[in-house]
This record gives C-alpha cells, sequence and structure tokens, in this order.
C-alpha cells in the first residue's frame, strides 16, 4: 500500500515540473539569427588608358577618400611625322654655282677642287627635294582617383608594371557597412522596420554594437532578409565584407 505522503509528494513535484515547463513555454524567446554578415560595397578602378604605373600613391589596405589619388599610368607612342626638307637641308642657289664657275675661270680653284664643289652642289640640292620623315615620341600621365571613402585593395601590381585599358587596377572597399541577416519565417512579427537590434561580430566578441532594422524584404527560402544599420561609425574597424554576425533583436 502507498505511502500518503510519498504519493502527496510525487503529485507536488509533478505539480511544480509541469509549471516550469507551462512557463518556459510561455515566456517569450528572444529572436536572433546567426544567418548574418557585414556587407560591404566594394567598387573596381579600372584602367583609364593602356601603359606603365608610373607611381602608386598607396598600400594594400589603406584607407583612402573619394577622390584621392590612387595611382599615374603613363601612356607612351611614336609618331611618324613629314618634315619639309627644306627646313631641314640647305638648297644650293644659282648663285653659288656661278661663284664656283667664276673661282674656275678665274684659276682660284683647280679642275679637281671644282668638280668636288660641284659634286657637292649637286648632292645637297638632291638632298633637299628628298621628303623627310621623323619619329616623335610622345607621354602622357592619366591619373586614378578612388571612387568612394574606404580601404584599397590592390591587384597585385607594382610600379613599372605595364596594364592595358579597362584592367582592374585595384579596389576600394566602402567604408559605409551594414549587415545582411535572414530571420526564420516563423518570427515575421518580430521582424519590424525601426527595431532596435544588438550586433555581436564574431572577430569582436568582446563587444556589443547596436543598430536598426532599415529594410524588410520578402521572405524567401532562406528566411526574411533584413538589412540592418549600425548606431555607431564602424569606419575604422576591421570590418571585411562577408564576417559572419549574430543579430538579436532587442525587446
Amino acid at each position: 500500500m502507498f505511502d500518503k505522503k510519498n504519493v502527496i509528494l510525487v503529485l507536488i513535484l509533478i505539480a511544480i515540473f509541469g509549471g516550469i515547463i507551462a512557463f518556459n513555454h510561455k515566456r517569450p524567446r528572444p529572436v536572433e539569427t546567426l544567418s548574418a554578415y557585414i556587407s560591404s560595397d566594394s567598387v573596381s578602378i579600372q584602367a583609364d588608358n593602356s601603359g606603365k604605373i608610373k607611381s602608386l600613391s598607396v598600400k594594400q589596405d589603406e584607407k583612402v577618400q573619394k577622390g584621392q589619388v590612387i595611382a599615374e599610368i603613363e601612356t607612351s607612342k611614336s609618331v611618324v611625322k613629314s618634315v619639309d626638307p627644306s627646313s631641314q637641308t640647305h638648297k644650293p642657289t644659282e648663285q653659288e654655282y656661278e661663284n664656283v664657275a667664276i673661282m674656275y675661270k678665274d684659276g682660284v680653284i683647280s679642275q679637281e677642287e671644282y668638280d668636288k664643289h660641284l659634286a657637292n652642289l649637286k648632292k645637297a640640292e638632291t638632298q633637299s627635294e628628298k621628303p623627310v620623315s621623323q619619329v616623335v615620341y610622345t607621354s602622357h600621365i592619366t591619373k586614378i582617383y578612388a571612387p568612394i571613402d574606404g580601404t584599397i585593395v590592390l591587384n597585385n601590381l607594382k610600379e613599372g608594371d605595364s596594364i592595358t585599358k579597362e584592367a582592374i587596377l585595384a579596389k576600394v572597399n566602402s567604408s559605409h557597412k551594414e549587415v545582411k541577416a535572414y530571420f526564420p519565417v516563423s518570427t515575421e512579427k518580430e521582424i519590424q522596420t525601426g527595431r532596435e537590434v544588438n550586433i555581436t561580430v564574431i572577430k569582436y566578441p568582446e563587444k556589443t554594437f547596436t543598430g536598426k532594422i532599415n529594410i524588410v524584404s520578402e521572405a524567401e527560402s532562406k528566411g526574411i532578409p533584413v538589412t540592418i544599420t549600425f548606431d555607431e561609425d564602424t569606419s575604422n574597424l576591421d570590418f571585411q565584407n562577408g564576417d559572419s554576425v549574430i543579430v538579436k533583436i532587442k525587446k
């Protein structure tokens, strides 16, 4: 036969555990997601012209500002130009021929000297009539500027390297960073624009950032996509595109 005291004790324990389970079931659980990451725009910088990199004004992972000179590209080319022959050589005049003839007639010069003078005059006259061309070398410097504020990522290039037109010289990762996250569809009622959130960036586990839900998009296979903006300036922090994040909605 069961002891009444033991039965009562068991019933009391069952009641207590049942109450705890019911309380935990009804208590609202925090809405959070691990499907979140840092999103930062990245803009490619292309070479406007083919040429050689004359100078690089920045280093890998250096902070840059929009409009800052990133590099200088020197484009060289050769052009063949026609030159007026008369501007390059002397064309003998009739008077020069007459003077040589007079000197020979007057015995000032010998037959041999006369023949040499006459040959030189004819040679000069022939050269003055030939078309003359010159190869002219020109160079042009093109400056490349940072399109946005951010961090520079060089494309394994250095000064003196050749680069073709429209080739990628570098990229700039924007200093404006957001969080992209996916919340379970079951939490739809909690996901609203303007809701405050706590953000934990995995590489900075000791710090909790705050932010707000800025955009809520239609649900898809991954869940409900949202865009979250930071309350504080994060431009000086080493956040990279794709860094893992935990987002928890504030109650």
